[in-house]
């Protein structure tokens, strides 16, 4: 029974490790599929003139992947990231304004040393769109004596080198972080397997022989306490669902409809290649005669002439020309595919770069109409990045605690907010216009509309308009005057 018993426990983690492993090789192999999608590594060389009249017709070049991508990016990434903070509610904010604006002060810095507001935030949204999920790794920054922690290093980590082992079936818990990759041995310099396993109160290192065989095993070489309680790695999804990996923006329905784009590159090629020129058959005429006086053979090709020998009933020769194509048909489909792109990905065909799609630029409710599926799967994926980096802030002013590090605050529960902009193309044109109509109406007082429209001191502005009001009114009584005495001067000279 104790043997049984053994063997039942062996077989199960076996099982356990087969799954764990089997579900980790289908998502790295998405992620090269995706990446391959989006650098357009297709086994398709456009010639420059088909290229260039893509890029006129379509707004790009034939990668609906890589469009989709950088439309996100570019729509999430328009400002930098920008950090608060805010109090337990029920606490007093005057007595820890000092407080609260050096640990925005702290935290901003942080960010900044690491590159967090704008480039690698925007190497996050690139990971995220692509591969469906991105990782933050928060490590600690020694002094010289490697002895005293001095600061917090932010690495954003692809997911192909991430292996998170999740502790529930909710995935919102994890047993311990893994991260594994090639990397250069510091001592010798050669090439070697390494990998390094976070779990929430110490950190272990392995590495492996790159060509080691099946029988080479992981040989752990460090390992040291952390004692923070959790693991200082944020795990951010592209969409939240109730599966441990996330959803890419290059789904699978981007990808058939990719190929079928492909194809029709293909055959837009292969019909400007044959069948742009015109062709010319001369029936019944024999083949011209090379230097030795053998028949040349007949080949095919734009402009070419093709000869077709007598028959035996001595048909008189004639000359017939062929058609060239219509590539209309080709360029309607591919712009019903981009059609189709539009509504699966949920980015409309002017972030597409679809040139001409609205023939004028929309503006106002039309605008908000085009938008509002792109808005929608946009908002999803900013509360995501927007929480994930939150989460982070709140974990260095933690890991600071238990590390003793010399912070210019007293460490207190204080709760980060981190704001991220994205807005539509104002119409400032239509802003005006409610504005007014909102003044007429009452509904907002002019210094209240003055705020809204970016005019920091309101009282400072009104007083600059009433001064040009009063000398406008001024010059514009002198000119009057001026007026009226030229008429005097002018009746008094008539009447001399």
């Amino acid at each position: 029974m104790l043997f049984e018993s053994r063997a039942a426990d062996a077989v199960d983690k076996s099982l356990i490790e087969w799954i764990h492993e089997q579900d980790n090789h289908e998502r790295v192999e998405l992620y090269k599929d995706n990446e391959k999608y989006y650098d357009g590594d297709l086994d398709i060389i456009l010639p420059g003139n088909i290229r260039a009249m893509l890029s006129k017709e379509f707004g790009f070049t034939g990668n609906i992947c890589r469009a989709v991508v950088d439309a996100a990016v570019g729509f999430l990434s328009q400002e930098p990231v920008a950090i608060e903070v805010d109090l337990p509610h029920g606490e007093d904010a005057e007595a820890r304004a000092d407080d609260k604006g050096e640990v925005e002060a702290y935290l901003y810095e942080v960010f900044r040393d690491n590159d967090m507001l704008i480039k690698n935030y925007i190497k996050a949204l690139r990971i995220q769109a692509k591969k469906g999920e991105f990782a933050v790794k928060i490590s600690q920054v020694l002094d010289e004596s490697e002895e005293k922690v001095e600061g917090y290093r932010l690495t954003v980590l692809r997911p192909d080198i991430c292996f998170p082992k999740w502790r529930d079936e909710n995935y919102n818990e994890m047993e311990f972080f893994a991260i594994k990759y090639v990397r250069d041995n510091p001592d010798t310099g050669e090439k070697e397997k390494f990998a390094q396993v976070i779990f929430p109160d110490e950190v272990r290192e392995y590495t492996k022989k790159i060509h080691g065989g099946d029988t080479e095993i992981w040989r752990k070489i460090d390992q040291w306490e952390t004692n923070y309680g959790f693991i200082p790695v944020e795990w951010v999804k592209n969409r939240e669902d109730d599966r441990p990996w996330s959803e890419a923006d290059i789904t699978l329905d981007l990808k058939d409809i990719q190929d079928a784009f492909n194809k029709s590159i293909t055959d837009l090629m292969y019909n400007m290649d044959k069948d742009s020129y015109k062709e010319k058959f001369a029936l019944g005429a024999e083949r011209p005669l090379d230097e030795k006086g053998e028949p040349v053979d007949i080949e095919s090709g734009p402009g070419r002439i093709h000869f077709l020998p007598v028959n035996s009933d001595g048909q008189m020769p004639s000359m017939w020309e062929s058609t060239p194509s219509n590539f209309n048909g080709i360029l309607e489909s591919m712009d019903k595919l981009l059609d189709i792109v539009s509504v699966v990905s949920k980015i409309p065909a002017v972030e597409l770069s679809r040139e001409g799609s609205f023939g004028a630029s929309p503006s106002g409710l039309a605008l908000r109409i085009i938008y509002q599926p792109f808005i929608g799967k946009m908002q999803e994926k900013l509360n995501l990045v927007k929480s994930g980096l939150e989460n982070c802030a709140k974990k260095i002013l933690l890991m600071a605690e238990v590390d003793g590090v010399d912070l210019p605050f007293e460490n207190y529960d204080y709760i980060p907010e981190v704001h991220i902009t994205c807005e539509l193309p104002a119409d400032e044109k239509e802003q005006a216009e409610v504005h007014e109509l909102e003044y007429r109406n009452r509904f907002k007082s002019r210094a209240t509309i003055m705020h809204e429209r970016g005019i920091e001191d309101v009282e400072g502005e009104k007083e600059a308009i009433a001064e040009d009001e009063q000398e406008a009114a001024l010059y514009g009584a002198e000119e009057r005057i001026d007026e009226e005495l030229a008429g005097i001067e002018l009746d008094a000279g008539e009447d001399l």
